[in-house]
């Protein structure tokens, strides 16, 4: 049994040198082919009325906005004049499946709230976790799980315990 353990041991220590660099070049390659588009002042505020805000982005984005919008809609005030206050303000989206949405929710003339949502792309699809939806900064441990790059972090600040770090420190220490 020490023997296999031993064995199991020498293997993985002959593996783990090897994966180390490619998983980092990877990583890096993938960063390099990222193309990310940044709005300026408040962000990109998207309503059902103007999806064409955020053109830089994908077609699939755009659809997921608008799908997401349509919903946020029905589901705050379905009446007619309700139609534009839902809204998305897009600050930063990137190609390799995130963005910073500073502000999701119903506002003027059917007000619901709001709050600030990452987006990830999983599976090809587009989706806003409820636990990547917030009011405060987010917990660093969840933005490490689900591995936000820290462009996509309001203010690059994340919550250890009761303390705000920089999110940047953190994932260097993670």
């Amino acid at each position: 049994m020490r023997r296999a353990a031993l064995l199991a041991l020498a293997v993985l220590a002959t593996l783990l040198p090897t994966t180390a660099p490619v998983a980092a070049e990877a990583s890096a390659t993938r960063s390099a082919h990222v193309r990310t588009v940044t709005y300026p002042g408040d962000g990109a505020v998207v309503t059902l009325d103007h999806l064409d805000r955020i053109s830089g982005t994908s077609s699939a984005f755009r659809t997921f906005v608008e799908r997401r919008l349509t919903r946020l809609w029905h589901d705050n005030d379905p009446r007619p004049e309700c139609r534009t206050a839902a809204t998305m303000i897009v600050k930063r989206w990137r190609s390799d499946g995130f963005a910073l949405v500073s502000d999701m929710g119903n506002f003027a003339p059917c007000p619901g709230g709001g709050w600030i949502q990452i987006v990830v792309r999983e599976d090809g699809q587009w989706r806003t976790p409820v636990r990547l939806g917030t009011q405060e900064p987010y917990r660093c441990s969840l933005l490490g799980s689900y591995d936000v790059p820290v462009a996509i972090v309001p203010g690059d600040v994340c919550f250890v315990g009761e303390q705000v770090v920089s999110y940047r420190d953190w994932r260097a220490d993670h």
